[in-house]
């Protein structure tokens, strides 16, 4: 399933979360199927590919110090296909 993740900090948390993404990975069983860091600052925006499982390990580390809006997503276009099973 894929999952939006809009990730927000504080401006004096920017050191901090660059110390942590230069070492933090992503857990094995989520794909990232695209990135964007907000040229604005503080914010990041991505796509996973996941279960629950591995959207809860994705986010651990970094609950103490980030606010997420994450919610499920459909590829554009897909969702002509969903609602032809109904």
């Amino acid at each position: 399933m894929y999952f939006m993740n809009i990730c927000t900090w504080a401006p004096e948390d920017e050191k901090e979360i660059e110390k942590r993404r230069a070492k933090w990975k992503w857990p094995k069983g989520v794909t990232v199927v695209c990135e964007f860091f907000d040229l604005q600052g503080c914010r990041v925006i991505n796509v996973v590919d996941t279960d629950e499982k591995g959207l809860i390990q994705s986010r651990a580390a970094w609950v103490d110090i980030m606010i997420f809006e994450t919610f499920p997503v459909v590829p554009f276009g897909e969702s002509k296909t969903l609602s032809k099973k109904k």
